[in-house]
C-alpha cells in the first residue's frame, strides 16, 4: 500500500555615531544553525522543461507565487511562471499571446537577459526582461487574472538603444494610513508609481551611471532623473549606483542604490579606499528623482553615503543588495572581490530612517569562511529584510577557498544567514551587534567547478556562466524564507559532449530549483511551519487544477494529476512509478482540447545522486500507450556566455541516437468512479540501479502536452519553444526503501 503524503500549500496574505564606519568587521561568531531550528523542505522543481539562469522569485499579496529568468541573449526568450498553489507547482505566464501546447513560451523577443518582478498592493504585477543589452521589454498583467494575459511595450528598441543592462523595479504604493513625508503624495500624484532603473552602458559616470525611469502604467516609461546637465556644457551626469538591486521607502517616496566606489570607479574625489555607498533620490511633486550626487552642474560623488570600508576588495561581486524591513530599517548585503579567495566572504550592515539611512552598523560578516561547512569562497549574494531589525541573506558558498573562476572541482551550496539586529521598542536599529544563524540550504550542492566572474567575458575564457549572475531570496506572510536557484549538479551536456569538454559547451542544467523555510525561526519574529524533507512514498494533490490555458483555462481531467508514488520490489529489481489521473480512459478527446497537441505524456522525474531520471507513459489519440524510463537528455542552445542547457528532455525508446529511453512494461487501470491509476514497471537497472537506502530526490509527476516525440526534438524545435506543455503537477517528495523488508 503506498503511504501518500498530502501536499502542504500556503497561501501567503501579503502583504552609527557617524557616517563613517569602522574598517574591521564585528568580530562575530557565526554558528552552523542545528536542524532542529531552521530547516528547509524538500524543493520544488519550478519546470521540468526549461532551464535558466540568475532565477526571479516573488510573492504577490494574495500569496500567489512567481519566477522568471532569462534563457539568453540567443534564444531571445525569458521564462515567466507562475503558481496558484502556494509554489507546489509553476505554469507558463502569458507573454504576447494565450499559451499553445506547442508554443509555451512566446519565442518572439527581445528577451533573454536579465528580469524582475514587483507588484503593487493590489496584486497588479509589474515585469521587466533585457533584451541583448539593447532594450528592456516590460509586462503589465493582474491582478485578478494571475497572469492568464499581459499587455506589452519595449523601451528603446526601435533604434535609439538605451544601452541597458541590470534592468530593476521599484514600485511606490503606500498603503491607506502610511505617514506622508512625500511631496508627490501631498501633491496628488496618482500611485501606484513604478520606477524602472537600469545600468545605462552608453551614458556617463561610473559603470555608464544608472538610468531611472517612471510610470503610472507599468507600460510607458519617462526619465525620471531631475538633475539632467544642459547640453553643450561639456559636463555630464548619471546618478551613482548602477548594478546595486534597490530600494523604495513607502514614506518618503525615496529610492535607494548601493554600489562600490573608490579611486578608479569614482574618480579622484573618492576615497582610495575600496568603500560600500549609498545614493539616495528623492522624489519631487512630479515624481522626478533627485540624487545626492547631482549637482545641477555635473556629478559630486563626496555626497554619497559611506556604507563601508572594504579595504580588502570591492563590494560589488554581483551584487549589492537592498531591502528595507518593516520598520523602515534598510538592509544591505554584499560579497567582496579579493584576489585572496579567503577573503571572498559576505557581509551585512543596517541603517535606520530615524538617522535619514546615514548611520550604518558596522559590516558583520554573515557566511563562515569554512571548508567544513563548505562556505569558504561566497558569490551572488542577495537579501530580503522582513519584521524590525530582521532579514535573511543568502549566497553561493564553495568548500574551497580558491578563485571562484578557477577550475578546481569546487562544490558549491546555497547558505542562508538569519539576522537578526537590536531594535529600539519602536523597531529602530540600535547599532548593537546582531545575531547571527547560518544554515546550509540546499540538500546536496548545487553546482561544480568554476562560477565564472567575468561576464560576457566568459566565452573568451572558457569559464561556465550556466548559473549567470545571482540567484534571491523573498519571504512569505509567515516569515519564511523562498530561495530560487539553480541547480546544475546534473552536469547534462547535451550529446556527444561530455562534462569534460568544455571549450563552449559548458555542462550543467540549471534546473529552476525553489526551497522554501519549513522549520525555525521566520522573519517576522515567530516559528514557521512547513512539510519535512523526510522520504516517504507519494505525495497527493487536489482535484481540479488542470487548466489549459494553464491560467484560468478550463479544467482538462485527462491531465488532473491526483497523486505520485514510488516503491521499490522486495527482490531490488523493479521500481514501480504509480501516477493517479482523473480520467486516463480518454486520450483522443484530452490531446483534442489542447491545440496543436498530437500526444500525451505522464512524467515521473528525480534525481539520484547527481542524475536526473524518469519513468513516462506516452499515449496518443489512437489509444495505444507506450511505457518507458531512462536517464534525462537536454538540449543546448548559444548565447553570448557560449552554449548551456536550455531545454530538458524524457526521450521515448526507438531508432535513432537520441531515442535513448528504455521500454518497460505498465498498465492504465480505470474504476467505474474515481481516478485511474498508471502504473509503470522499471527495470532499475534503467535507472542507475538504486537499491533500498538510496535517496530519490525531488519526486515529481507531471502531464505534459506535445506536438512531437521528445526523442525528436533537437536545437531548432528548442529554439522556437516547441517543447511540451506542463497543464498539471505534483511536486514534489523524497524517496527511500531502506524500511522495507
Amino acid at each position: 500500500m503506498v503511504m501518500l503524503r498530502a501536499r502542504f500549500a500556503v497561501y501567503a496574505l501579503t502583504a552609527l555615531t557617524a557616517s563613517s564606519v569602522a574598517l574591521v568587521p564585528i568580530p562575530l561568531t557565526v554558528e552552523l544553525a542545528a536542524s532542529s531550528s531552521i530547516g528547509f523542505g524538500v524543493p520544488t522543481i519550478v519546470d521540468p522543461i526549461h532551464t535558466n539562469g540568475e532565477p526571479d522569485i516573488a510573492i504577490d499579496p494574495q500569496g500567489r507565487i512567481f519566477n522568471s529568468g532569462p534563457t539568453g541573449t540567443g534564444t531571445q526568450r525569458s521564462t515567466w511562471f507562475g503558481s496558484v498553489d502556494g509554489g507546489q507547482t509553476f505554469r507558463v505566464m502569458a507573454q504576447k499571446t494565450v499559451p499553445s501546447a506547442i508554443m509555451g513560451i512566446p519565442a518572439p523577443g527581445p528577451g533573454g537577459g536579465d528580469t524582475d518582478i514587483a507588484f503593487d498592493r493590489s496584486g497588479k504585477q509589474y515585469f521587466a526582461d533585457l533584451w541583448a543589452l539593447a532594450c528592456v521589454r516590460v509586462a503589465v498583467t493582474g491582478p485578478a487574472n494571475s497572469g492568464a494575459s499581459d499587455q506589452e511595450n519595449f523601451l528603446g528598441c526601435s533604434g535609439s538603444s538605451p544601452g541597458a543592462d541590470r534592468q530593476w523595479l521599484a514600485v511606490y504604493d503606500p498603503a491607506p494610513g502610511t505617514p506622508n513625508q512625500s511631496a508627490y503624495r501631498a501633491a496628488g500624484g496618482p500611485t501606484p508609481l513604478i520606477y524602472l532603473e537600469w545600468n545605462n552602458l552608453v551614458g556617463p559616470g561610473p559603470n555608464g551611471g544608472a538610468q531611472w525611469n517612471m510610470s503610472t502604467d507599468g507600460l510607458n516609461y519617462t526619465n525620471a532623473t531631475g538633475d539632467e546637465v544642459p547640453p553643450g556644457t561639456g559636463a555630464t551626469y548619471s546618478p551613482f549606483g548602477a548594478d546595486g538591486y534597490p530600494a523604495i521607502d513607502q514614506v518618503t517616496g525615496k529610492v535607494f542604490q548601493a554600489a562600490a566606489c573608490n579611486s578608479q570607479t569614482c574618480g579622484t574625489s573618492a576615497t582610495s579606499t575600496p568603500g560600500l555607498y549609498l545614493n539616495i533620490g528623492t522624489p519631487d511633486a512630479t515624481g522626478t528623482l533627485h540624487f545626492l550626487d547631482a549637482t545641477g552642474s555635473g556629478q559630486d560623488l563626496t555626497k554619497l553615503v559611506k556604507i563601508a570600508d572594504t579595504p580588502t576588495g570591492s563590494p560589488d561581486t554581483l551584487f549589492s543588495v537592498l531591502s528595507m524591513d518593516t520598520a523602515r530599517n534598510l538592509h544591505v548585503v554584499w560579497a567582496v572581490s579579493s584576489s585572496n579567495p579567503a577573503q571572498r566572504q559576505v557581509f551585512v550592515s543596517a541603517s535606520s530612517a530615524a538617522s535619514g539611512w546615514t548611520t550604518w552598523t558596522p559590516p558583520v560578516q554573515v557566511s563562515d569562511g569554512s571548508t567544513a561547512t563548505g562556505d569558504a569562497t561566497n558569490v551572488f549574494p542577495w537579501i530580503k529584510a522582513g519584521g524590525p531589525g530582521r532579514d535573511d541573506a543568502v549566497w553561493y558558498g564553495s568548500d574551497k577557498q580558491v578563485d571562484p573562476s578557477s577550475h578546481n572541482n569546487q562544490s558549491w551550496n546555497v547558505f542562508m544567514s538569519q539576522v537578526v539586529f537590536p531594535t529600539t521598542k519602536t523597531g529602530a536599529i540600535t547599532g548593537a551587534a546582531p545575531s547571527v544563524a547560518l544554515v546550509k540550504v540546499t540538500p546536496h550542492p548545487m553546482h561544480y567547478d568554476d562560477v565564472c566572474l567575468a561576464g560576457t567575458g566568459c566565452i573568451a575564457s572558457q569559464g561556465n556562466r550556466n548559473l549567470a549572475d545571482f540567484f534571491v531570496v523573498t519571504v512569505d506572510s509567515s516569515g519564511a524564507a523562498e530561495i530560487v536557484y539553480d541547480d546544475t549538479s546534473n552536469k547534462l551536456v547535451q550529446s556527444p559532449n561530455s562534462c569534460s569538454v568544455q571549450v563552449a559547451d559548458h555542462c550543467g542544467a540549471g534546473v529552476i530549483t525553489v526551497a522554501r523555510q519549513s522549520t525555525g525561526m521566520g522573519l517576522f519574529g515567530t516559528k514557521v511551519v512547513g512539510t519535512s524533507n523526510a522520504p516517504v512514498t507519494g505525495l497527493s494533490d487536489p482535484a481540479g487544477d488542470a487548466l489549459y490555458p494553464v491560467i484560468g483555462g478550463a479544467g482538462q481531467s485527462g491531465m488532473d494529476v491526483r497523486s505520485s508514488g514510488l516503491s521499490l520490489s522486495a527482490n531490488r529489481q523493479t521500481l514501480t512509478v504509480t501516477m493517479q489521473v482523473a480520467n486516463l480512459a480518454n486520450p483522443a478527446a484530452t490531446i483534442a482540447a489542447i491545440p496543436g497537441a498530437t500526444n500525451v505524456q505522464y512524467v515521473t522525474r528525480w534525481q539520484m545522486g547527481n542524475t536526473i531520471y524518469y519513468a513516462a507513459m506516452e499515449n496518443t489519440a489512437l489509444n495505444n500507450p507506450i511505457f518507458y524510463a531512462g536517464q534525462q537528455q537536454t538540449i543546448d542552445l548559444c548565447s553570448v556566455s557560449a552554449c548551456f542547457p536550455h531545454v530538458l528532455t524524457y526521450p521515448e525508446p526507438g531508432a535513432g541516437p537520441t531515442f535513448t529511453g528504455k521500454s518497460e512494461t505498465g498498465s492504465i487501470s480505470c474504476p467505474v468512479t474515481g481516478s485511474c491509476t498508471l502504473t509503470i514497471n522499471v527495470n532499475v537497472a534503467d535507472v542507475g540501479g538504486p537499491i533500498a537506502t538510496s535517496l530519490l530526490e525531488s519526486v515529481g509527476g507531471y502531464s505534459l502536452a506535445a506536438a512531437i516525440q521528445e526523442g525528436a526534438e533537437d536545437n531548432a524545435s528548442a529554439q522556437s519553444d516547441t517543447v511540451p506543455l506542463e497543464i498539471d503537477g505534483v511536486c514534489c517528495f523524497n524517496f527511500r526503501n531502506a524500511g522495507r523488508k
